[in-house]
């Protein structure tokens, strides 16, 4: 889980080699295994991550919120995410689908002078970002940028296809982030990441319902930016 922050800006969950992308073939949706919530190194690829992944590109959207009762979550088979804290870097919070870490999602927060300027978010998190992804020599391939209205202020995303190639791990993720103008001269980064383990298209299809269905759908419910980071 040392890596987790890395793609969501953030790069590598867990320490699983690359698996070389198998022909589609028709799996069923079924969630993971019961999590313990233990920590976890990640896992492999199979019927078992596919399975996984149809279930995160197919469940109901529930909400998950923090524990300091400030930002909620909607997530795709809701009940099933475990709360995890991140490597390196605090964060608001953080879930895992499966103690394979299918999906990892986390909630950070960004200071900047204004949050209501251009880009003034995405470039905070980016100038935090970069020193891992260069540490970690990963390779990104952005798609295209995109954005959406969000409490009459517009949010920016982030869509992207990572690579990472560590002696320590080399692995694809599909990731994207979201990142919010909130409280006063701070920004709420989202951001999701699914490692491919030879299923890069229905990764980029978990993303990108990330995209659609849980970003505009954020909410953020404290009046004031919570004190606490994990």
């Amino acid at each position: 889980m040392r890596r987790a922050l890395l793609i969501l800006s953030l790069a590598a969950v867990g320490c699983s080699s690359a698996q070389a992308s198998r022909p589609p073939v028709p799996v069923s949706a079924a969630p993971p295994p019961k999590d313990d919530g233990k920590p976890a190194e990640g896992g492999q690829g199979g019927d078992q991550h596919a399975a996984a992944l149809e279930q995160l590109k197919s469940a109901k959207v529930e909400p998950r919120i923090d524990k300091q009762d400030s930002v909620r979550v909607p997530l795709p088979d809701g009940g099933r995410w475990a709360r995890v804290r991140f490597w390196g870097v605090p964060s608001l919070v953080g879930f895992r689908y499966g103690k394979d870490h299918h999906a990892v999602v986390g909630a950070f927060v960004t200071h900047v002078p204004d949050n209501g300027a251009p880009q003034a978010c995405s470039k905070s998190f980016e100038s935090i970002a970069q020193p891992m992804v260069e540490a970690f020599e990963v390779t990104i391939k952005h798609d295209a940028p995109q954005a959406f209205p969000w409490n009459r202020q517009i949010v920016d995303v982030d869509v992207l296809f990572a690579k990472t190639a560590t002696v320590l791990a080399r692995e694809e993720y599909a990731a994207s982030y979201a990142t919010y103008p909130v409280w006063k001269n701070a920004c709420l980064v989202v951001g999701v990441a699914i490692p491919a383990r030879g299923e890069p298209d229905r990764a980029r299809d978990v993303r990108d319902r990330f995209v659609k269905d849980v970003f505009p759908k954020i909410e953020v419910v404290a009046k004031d930016e919570p004190a606490e980071r994990f």
